[in-house]
């Protein structure tokens, strides 16, 4: 098994001569997205924020499910035709065909939306068993709020700390947590380690399906129960692997939102369109060579696959 570097060489190696195709496409990709954004705040613009994070929670949900996700599939698509044919031929440059962007849409459908929808509610699942002790801590919060003052007056000794951190502001609060909720602090740790424990099968899975989008963008005709298979042989063992592979990326990650934040949120995108490309390439590079290590069994994937 090979390191990042080499998966990132190979996607330097196979985007050279055609990457501004693949940015062009990135484009294609990330459109829609940030037309959602433009969407969203137009909308929530007066709203609370309890409604603000449910309304927007539940678009970006069904939008991520019938846009993004095939989206996605189709840009993988895109970028696997890349290893058809090279970006320069005989000095000709190659001409992409952008429809692949789209062809999440065209090429089975019913069965793409099936196995990437079944992905996101297993996700969505598996957040929801992460956020169980917080969801419990808050519960007992706003039980203990409904009964007494206690909690009503934390919150106002600590707004107070908060808008003038004085000695004195913090003795009040410590002073009172100690003598009428001394179980809040060790609650409040209790919660922190049981979330963050409770959230690692949600990251394991997570990780588990990564290469579903690929896999589909490979072969749009496998069915769910094969696609999930399929991924979890690819990642197991290798999810720390994939995990090094997108760290690797993070210093221009840091680079690009560092523009965005010091000169324009345009250098921002652009950015983004620039680098997800090479990401992106660099992920098929490591499904690929995973991909062909792992043989396929006939009998179980179907007479359809290689």
């Amino acid at each position: 098994m090979y390191g990042s570097s080499y998966y990132k060489l190979e996607a330097r190696r196979i985007l050279s001569g055609g990457y501004g195709s693949a940015v062009l496409a990135a484009m294609i990709l990330m459109i829609p997205s940030y037309l959602l954004m433009l969407i969203e705040q137009l909308l929530f613009r007066n709203a609370d924020a309890f409604s603000l994070f449910a309304g927007s929670s539940v678009i970006d949900f069904i939008f991520s499910v019938f846009v993004t996700n095939m989206l996605t599939v189709g840009y993988y698509r895109f970028l696997f035709s890349y290893e058809k044919t090279e970006p320069v031929n005989n000095g000709v440059r190659v001409k992409r065909d952008y429809n692949l962007v789209v062809s999440g849409f065209t090429h089975n459908f019913p069965n793409t939306l099936k196995v990437m929808l079944t992905r996101e509610i297993y996700m969505l699942g598996w957040l929801l068993v992460g956020l169980v002790p917080i969801l419990l801590f808050v519960g007992f919060i706003a039980f203990l709020s409904y009964s007494s003052d206690v909690i009503a007056n934390v919150y106002g000794l600590f707004n107070q700390a908060m808008t003038s951190p004085t000695p004195d502001m913090v003795r009040n609060l410590t002073n009172y947590i100690s003598e009428n909720c001394p179980y809040l602090p060790v609650l409040s740790t209790l919660t922190f380690f049981l979330s963050i424990a409770a959230f690692i099968p949600f990251i394991m899975k997570n990780y588990e399906y990564a290469a579903i989008p690929m896999i589909l963008a490979d072969h749009p005709d496998m069915d769910r129960r094969h696609a999930f298979a399929r991924t979890k042989d690819i990642m197991t063992g290798f999810k720390l692997r994939y995990f090094l592979i997108q760290l690797s990326f993070l210093a221009y990650m840091l680079l690009v939102y560092a523009a965005g934040i010091f000169i324009s949120p345009i250098m921002l995108i652009a950015g983004m369109l620039m680098l997800d490309p090479y990401m992106s390439m660099t992920y098929l590079r490591f499904y690929r060579e995973r991909n062909n290590t792992i043989e396929y069994n006939i009998s179980f994937y179907g007479p359809h696959m290689p």
